[in-house]
């Protein structure tokens, strides 16, 4: 079941699609927004990333949500589940950028949480991976927020990240 349409609190999510072109371009080439996501991309290196994104639902029936707020309707960002490789594994990742306007209010965590309920309810994935580059203290806070754990450093991309993993509470219980 493709979940096309997700609300939050204060956000609604809709599945990406070209129709979204004009905001994932302008967020791609954001160079705050672009610093700690492997630099601005031009209109060709978007389109790709665009494609690829759309693909994932095509393939998977899941990738990233374009995100609103609910009461102006304005643009805030971009979040989803994505099939990834990492460290040399499969993995399934759970990614989110915000535009720096809504930096540090809360919004990463509550698209975060949503997107996680999403990846164990709907899809039954076993856990998720989040990872950013180790100078990216405020993705890396926004992961402990949502219940990430770290698991190890990593070489991603050619630079230095750090892997955190949220493993599925209904399929990996905790025995006290």
């Amino acid at each position: 079941m493709e979940v096309e349409l997700i609300e939050t609190q204060r956000l609604r999510g809709e599945r990406i699609s070209e129709s979204h072109w004009q905001l994932w371009l302008n967020m791609g080439s954001n160079a705050e927004v672009m610093a700690t996501l492997g630099g601005t991309w031009n209109q060709e290196k978007a389109w790709e990333k665009m494609k690829w994104n759309c693909e994932q639902w095509e393939c998977y029936r899941h990738g990233q949500w374009v995100f609103f707020e609910k009461e102006t309707g304005t643009f805030v960002g971009r979040g989803g589940i994505r099939r990834v490789t990492v460290n040399r594994n499969e993995e399934v990742e759970l990614g989110y950028a915000l535009m720096p306007k809504f930096w540090g209010k809360g919004l990463a965590v509550e698209i975060g949480k949503k997107i996680l309920s999403i990846a164990f309810d709907q899809f039954c994935y076993p856990s998720m991976v989040c990872y950013t580059l180790v100078t990216n203290q405020s993705s890396e806070r926004v992961m402990q927020k949502i219940g990430f754990s770290f698991e190890e450093n990593i070489m991603h991309a050619g630079m230095p990240h750090v892997l955190y993993r949220y493993r599925n509470p209904k399929l990996n219980p905790t025995f006290v």
